[in-house]
């Protein structure tokens, strides 16, 4: 097994390797290999599909289908990796579907948030939903935030900041999703009430963290979500936060708005749409009809 495990992790990133190896023991599970000497190469691929296709989530399936690439390449058995991989995104997509539904009916609009942000007067709140209503980040971008007085000549590469200049603030990203593809990020955020926020919070202090766990240690990866909930508006998470955002973009038929959302996010648009945009309920049709004529 950790032979196996070994081969499969070789030359992956922390993240990444982390990710597998939680994959890697799931995949075990569904097949029911309790005996840790024993790897999951020596059983036959058609047995470890049949298994993976019987687990309900479709996620999980993705996860774990990984894996069996890794033990077994995709290259050598496409005929049978094909037919459980489409499979696995058409049970993605009706999923998607369906919890798309109903977020459009309960999910606030636009203007609620941007209201709501308006009128937020805790910093750390108001900091936190803006960047993340305004500049679409995911929640590692505000958890790794510093706040500084003034400019300095450098800072830190591996955290966020944000810097006061005058009524305005530069937001510089070095820690995010796709930073590896996008290289580091900068906006200036031109809004008073955002610097004064900023001001605020800092107070006599020229640095400090925008959060940290009270023993001054950074938020930890698991807990990112769950702690930042308590700072964003109308009890919103980043997730419905985006979703907002894009219906927004939908509503107004901006593409423009939706290129800035990819640019901000560091997302490509096909990745937007296919997993964000809660109006994107229906699968593209094929058939090419004539237009009705007014």
């Amino acid at each position: 097994m950790e032979k196996e495990l070994k081969l499969i992790l070789e030359g992956l990133g922390e993240s990444t390797a982390k990710s597998y190896k939680g994959s890697y023991a799931r995949l075990r599970k569904i097949l029911e290999l309790t005996d840790r000497r024993k790897p999951i190469k020596n059983l036959e691929l058609e047995f470890i599909l049949d298994k993976i296709d019987e687990v309900p989530n479709p996620s999980t399936r993705h996860s774990v289908i990984v894996i069996a690439k890794k033990i077994f390449p995709y290259g050598e058995n496409k005929e049978l990796y094909d037919p459980v991989d489409d499979k696995i995104k058409k049970d993605k997509r009706d999923l998607q579907v369906q919890k798309n539904g109903g977020l459009n009916v309960t999910l606030p609009t636009y203007k609620e948030i941007n209201d709501a942000i308006r009128k937020e007067t805790d910093p750390r709140k108001y900091i936190t939903s803006f960047i993340m209503f305004k500049i679409n980040t995911r929640n590692q971008d505000v958890a790794l935030i510093n706040l500084h007085k003034e400019k300095k000549e450098s800072y830190n590469p591996e955290r966020n900041h944000l810097v006061l200049d005058g009524n305005k603030v530069l937001f510089i990203r070095n820690k995010y999703k796709t930073f590896k593809k996008y290289g580091v990020k900068k906006n200036t955020i031109a809004v008073k009430k955002f610097a004064d926020m900023v001001r605020k919070l800092l107070g006599d202090k020229d640095e400090m963290k925008l959060f940290t766990q009270k023993n001054g240690e950074k938020i930890t990866d698991s807990s990112i979500a769950s702690y930042l909930k308590k700072y964003i508006v109308l009890g919103l998470n980043e997730g419905k936060i985006i979703k907002a955002v894009l219906k927004h973009a939908d509503d107004e038929g901006s593409y423009d708005m939706l290129r800035k959302i990819s640019n901000n996010r560091g997302t490509t648009i096909a990745v937007l749409l296919s997993e964000y945009d809660i109006s994107n309920i229906k699968e593209p049709t094929e058939i090419i009809k004539n237009e009705k004529k007014d």
